[in-house]
């Protein structure tokens, strides 16, 4: 099945956002010219166009220029409901001829596009449209786009439209059935352009060029796109020493409010303190580890320490974290993901490609860019499960619980991007704050799976099927599992999309633990097929080697500086941190300390 896409002379620029768009989402499609002479339109189409199993895409600005006049031809209209199982109608303008495109295609079901006079009205996704608008199905959110956002006026029979999609109850988004022909119609003026950088822009300056259309791409294509495999969340509570309490925090509340509200959190846990982890917290970990979870999060947590270029400080910082670690999973039995959590959301290139060297599964972070490099990700970027910019290591992003609001977690789920919330043992002076965005995530993804971190990393996939019959897996992390649930085996290609070291350094790609021999690597990335058997789940890993050297002993001073603003940062967060004014005065003299 393909995506057809027509054009009289060249590509309309919306035209081609779509197949750019089409691209990303992993939809084969054809570009298909329209030749002259006029009038001639049936035949040329059945000569030129694969008029089975395909969807075609009717800009009406485009069959204007094909046929002419101020009116689609009848006979045009019939014979494309006739011919194709698929219909795409997008970029509409409020003009006499595409409002007969809408009139024809619709049979007066729908009869003419119109503008939206306030731009401080909202998108309204129906309730009953989750099998196309996923988790958006019932959200209404947003100002409107009034530079490109139209709608459908209704005609008669509209009954027979499904809206999905509507703004002051008027159509945006519909579909409808014709004979054996799903019709879908598109309101929106332009398609989003995936390179545009888009930062901290909330989703309603984006939404209706983006999601419509890859909500009907994917629900006319179905398995032939890219979806995530599952849907995860958790909460990421940085800082806190494993003990009773720690600031606000009170692990045996966590635990309470978890169960009672059905969240999972992990614990940011700071190497340097793998000594001094309470036994009754221990024991509670190990015994909710439904509930509980461990992450890194950086290793002295000194400032900046991974904002270092020195490939060097930061090899030999990790390689110390690693060995605390160790000795912390030896003493508690309490595991710890290999997640990355920087500190203060301070990193560098340098030490993303140090954390890829040492097999780290990926990082977390609330900043998208490096410390002193200040980038607006793009929109294909952020809508992917994770930021692969920095060498191919992948970074996921999180917000607080005040920002992950529905729409967030909605675009989020619908890209595979995993909800991840961040708060500080500071979110328990008002603990409703957590309970609010658990159940904010529960009612928007019902079937959203709560994990730690590291699960989350390996199950951040995307996945569609071939018409061959081969299921292709695109991973995000180091390691992902792949599951076999059916009676049957089944060929898999899995992918990694980040470069690899070609000077001979050498890759390695592991099943359940075993060298495989027969995968590819190259600058675009890593493949690898597999034939995986029926009712199986097996784990695939990449490993990399590490050339970088390390420092050997951080020395005494280093030490004695991370020692004393760790104690420091523990007296501000149990004691300080209760009165305001005092703490404005400990964060001035904490300034004052060299870094």
């Amino acid at each position: 099945m393909k995506l057809l896409v027509p054009y009289v002379g060249e590509l309309q620029p919306v035209d081609r956002r779509l197949i750019r768009l089409a691209e990303f989402l992993g939809i084969d499609y054809l570009p298909v010219p329209l030749a002259k002479p006029l009038g001639e339109w049936e035949e040329h189409l059945k000569r030129e166009v694969p008029l089975r199993g395909s969807c075609f895409v009717v800009n009406p600005r485009v069959l204007q220029g094909w046929v002419g006049g101020d009116r689609l031809p009848a006979n045009l209209a019939s014979f494309l409901v006739a011919h194709f199982p698929h219909l795409l109608v997008h970029a509409p303008r409020p003009e006499p001829f595409d409002n007969s495109v809408i009139d024809a295609l619709s049979c007066g079901c729908l009869q003419a596009v119109q503008g939206i006079e306030r731009s401080d009205q909202s998108y309204e996704v129906l309730p009953d449209s989750r099998d196309v608008c996923e988790a958006f199905a019932g959200l209404s959110f947003g100002s409107t786009n009034i530079s490109n956002d139209h709608v459908f006026s209704a005609g008669h029979g509209d009954t027979e439209v499904r809206k999905l999609i509507s703004i002051a109850g008027r159509p945006f988004m519909a579909s409808m059935g014709r004979e054996k022909c799903k019709i879908w119609f598109l309101a929106g003026q332009e398609v989003a352009d995936l390179n545009a950088q888009v930062g901290d822009a909330p989703i309603s300056e984006y939404f209706s060029r983006l999601l419509p259309h890859a909500m009907a791409l994917r629900s006319i294509f179905g398995e032939e796109s890219w979806h995530p495999r599952e849907q995860h969340a958790s909460v990421i509570i940085d800082d806190p020493l494993l003990r009773r309490d720690y600031g606000s925090l009170n692990f045996e509340v966590l635990l309470a409010l978890m169960k009672q509200h059905n969240f999972h959190s992990t614990i940011a846990f700071i190497p340097h303190n793998f000594r001094r982890s309470s036994p009754r917290i221990t024991r509670m970990f190990r015994e909710n580890a439904g509930h509980f979870a461990l992450c890194f999060h950086g290793n002295d947590h000194t400032g900046a320490e991974f904002a270092s270029t020195d490939t060097a400080l930061l090899n030999t910082l990790l390689q110390i974290a690693e060995h605390r670690m160790e000795l912390h999973r030896k003493i508690t039995g309490v595991g710890c993901d290999r997640v990355m959590v920087f500190p203060q959301g301070n990193f560098s290139v340098e030490a993303m490609a140090v954390l890829k060297c040492r097999n780290f599964d990926g990082a977390v972070n609330t900043i998208p860019h490096p410390m002193h490099k200040a980038i607006s990700l793009t929109l294909g970027e952020i809508a992917q499960p994770a930021v692969l910019r920095y060498g191919g290591f992948p970074l996921f992003l999180r917000r607080d619980s005040i920002h992950t609001q529905s729409a967030d977690i909605a675009f989020n789920c619908f890209f595979g991007k995993p909800v991840l919330v961040v708060e500080h043992h500071s979110v328990f002076q008002h603990p409703e704050l957590l309970v609010e965005v658990a159940a904010r995530i529960n009612k928007v993804a019902p079937n959203i799976r709560w994990s730690n971190v590291g699960t989350m990393l390996r199950n951040s996939v995307l996945w569609k099927r071939a018409p061959d019959g081969v299921h292709h897996i695109r991973a995000y992390s180091r390691a992902v599992q792949v599951t076999n649930d059916s009676e049957s085996a089944k060929r898999c290609s899995i992918e990694w999309n980040q470069s690899v070291q070609l000077e001979g350094m050498g890759e390695q790609v592991l099943r359940d633990g075993i060298p495989c021999m027969d995968f590819s690597a190259d600058a675009a990335g890593i493949r690898l097929s597999v034939d995986l058997p029926a009712g199986s789940l097996q784990t695939f890993s990449v490993v990399h080697q590490n050339p970088h050297r390390d420092l050997g002993d951080l020395g005494f001073r280093y030490k004695a500086k991370a020692f004393v603003r760790r104690r420091l940062s523990e007296v501000r967060d149990n004691y300080l941190s209760k009165s305001p004014r005092v703490l404005a005065v400990a964060k001035t003299l904490k300034r004052c300390l060299p870094q």
